[in-house]
């Protein structure tokens, strides 16, 4: 997202994006790999705007570098996710036996209090689990206020989790924790994610005069047959086509994917992504919490990430009005403008790989680092990237790869206009009945903390649509209407 604002009036905007765009405000920052040196229970997150003044002055990475930077990267998160083999499903943690508790219970709370939540897990056997890394996701909410919040968990990689709420609201208060996946399901995905780049097969339509031909593309082709390279010299990112016979590779126009039939996963395994054992409460038995506004102060609220959901959306862009582009098809660039407020918002797809069933334009797609290296960049200019989804069916490395290549591009914008604003929108949680090998939020979650690690020395802001969907309790990868509207009157605040 491009924003430009001349005399407070005027507005550019260019979203550069794989999914649809939502905005939270997020505060407290902390340096990523404190976080990666916990277990995988999912970890509170606030972000706002760092400010890092030595920034601008770090050296230009070469892209000869780009290579041990991933390595590094893929090691550290290697550590993080242990191999956790089992021999039977059921030596597996299991929600149903697992039990929780509440620390110190009362019938009344205060708001402002921070409630905690001992969890024990235990496998399908009742068995104590003894090891950590179990994929956890904490919300409470208010029905009567329509508001949600996440809540944060520890693990002591014992078996053991603390999970904290801080009481934002009087009232009647909800809590959920769900057992997304055990640690058993994490470790395979972990493996079966970075075994192969074959998940997702792209079929590339050539144009030969009035007829077209289509034959395979991928990130990784093991064909003897001579192939189309479309690659970024510089940055090292490359896909590739099959050629076809008598038509030049430049006659590429169109693309659309399927997911292929192969999984690296055991029939054991797979057997721990059916949707009824992903995403089980564990506090089914618990009844809704009473919190009072007490006559004590009020306490510290924390800085948890919370949403309402029945604030109006803002007028801003009510005005603007879509300018035909002649493009057709799903990704086409989207342009809309208000003369009379001098707004300008362009929005753009990323390169490859972009996952669509429906086919779509490639004659212009094209790598975010290129479309940041034409930017100008000023005082009134802000840019919002947005990446995530697209790249979960395929090994770490091709998100880490790109989202390093960014990172380079919004060094060097920042070296060239420092008073540039850039924004990370993180992804959204998804689905729990999607195919959990492709398209998990175990791997999303490791992305989102990847995401942060590669942009913690640069002067960026980071949206964390993370925390704000978790809040909200959608399992959806396009947000209902109401919290994107509500994100986008945050963003604005954050921005003016």
């Amino acid at each position: 997202m491009t924003m430009r604002i001349a005399n407070h009036k005027s507005l550019l905007v260019l979203f550069i994006t794989a999914s649809w765009i939502t905005f939270a405000v997020i505060q407290n920052s902390t340096k990523l790999w404190t976080v990666l040196k916990l277990p995988l229970s999912l970890y509170h997150w606030n972000f706002i705007m760092k400010t890092h003044p030595e920034a601008s002055l770090n050296p230009i990475v070469s892209p000869a570098e780009t290579e041990p930077r991933i390595k590094r990267i893929v090691e550290k998160l290697d550590q993080l996710i242990p191999p956790r083999p089992f021999a039977n499903v059921s030596s597996t943690t299991s929600a149903t036996h697992s039990r929780a508790t509440l620390l110190s219970p009362r019938d009344t709370y205060c708001r402002g209090a921070r409630l905690d939540v001992l969890l024990e897990m235990r496998d399908h056997l009742g068995r104590r689990k003894e090891y950590g890394g179990d994929f956890l996701r904490a919300r409470m909410s208010s029905p009567a206020l329509q508001a949600g919040a996440s809540g944060k968990v520890t693990d002591f990689n014992n078996g053991t989790y603390l999970v904290s709420f801080t009481l934002f609201w009087e009232g009647q208060v909800s809590l959920s924790v769900l057992l997304i996946h055990p640690s058993e399901g994490v470790s395979a995905l972990w493996r079966a994610r970075n075994q192969g780049y074959d998940r997702v097969i792209f079929t590339g339509h050539f144009n030969r005069g009035p007829s077209q031909v289509n034959t395979d593309c991928a990130l990784v082709l093991n064909s003897s047959a001579e192939l189309c390279e479309y690659r970024d010299t510089r940055d090292q990112e490359a896909f590739y086509c099959v050629k076809p016979p008598h038509i030049p590779c430049a006659a590429l126009t169109h693309m659309h994917s399927k997911n292929k039939d192969i999984s690296y996963l055991s029939k054991q395994e797979r057997s721990l992504f059916e949707r009824s054992n992903v995403g089980v409460e564990m506090m089914a038995k618990f009844n809704a919490i009473t919190v009072s506004k007490c006559n004590w102060g009020e306490r510290n609220m924390g800085n948890a990430s919370f949403i309402f959901l029945n604030h109006s959306t803002s007028t801003l862009f009510q005005a603007l009005k879509s300018v035909d582009l002649h493009e057709s098809g799903k990704f086409r660039k989207q342009l809309a403008v208000d003369l009379n407020e001098n707004i300008n918002i362009q929005w753009q797809k990323h390169s490859y790989p972009l996952i669509g069933s429906l086919t779509y334009s490639v004659k212009e797609i094209e790598y975010i680092a290129q479309v940041i290296d034409r930017i100008g960049g000023e005082k009134n200019t802000i840019i919002v990237i947005s990446l995530g989804q697209h790249f979960r069916p395929f090994p770490i490395d091709v998100f880490i790869r790109r989202a390093l290549n960014i990172h380079d591009a919004v060094q060097r914008l920042l070296l060239r206009s420092p008073d540039t604003v850039v924004i990370i929108k993180a992804e959204n949680i998804r689905e729990m009945n999607v195919d959990m090998e492709r398209f998990s939020d175990f791997h999303g979650y490791i992305q989102y903390l990847a995401l942060k690690d590669i942009f913690q020395d640069l002067n960026v802001g980071i949206i964390d649509a993370w925390d704000i969907t978790i809040a909200y309790g959608t399992n959806n990868v396009h947000p209902p209407q109401s919290v994107v509207g509500n994100q986008i009157n945050i963003l604005l605040n954050f921005i003016c």
